[in-house]
């Protein structure tokens, strides 16, 4: 690759950077919010069997 290519390729792909990591922050925050929900749902059937008697 010669230095032109290689400076034509650097300047399309660095800018995606900052995209990428924020996408991948995003990302990150919903599984912590998909985790919990598991969590406060599994709490949630607990609390309905011992009150249901299920």
């Amino acid at each position: 690759m010669d230095t032109e290519t290689l400076g034509i390729l650097l300047g399309v792909v660095l800018p995606l950077y900052p995209v990428l990591f924020a996408i991948h922050q995003k990302i990150g925050k919903y599984d912590e919010i998909v985790e919990e929900f598991k969590k406060l749902r599994s709490e949630h059937e607990r609390h309905k069997e011992n009150y249901h008697g299920n």
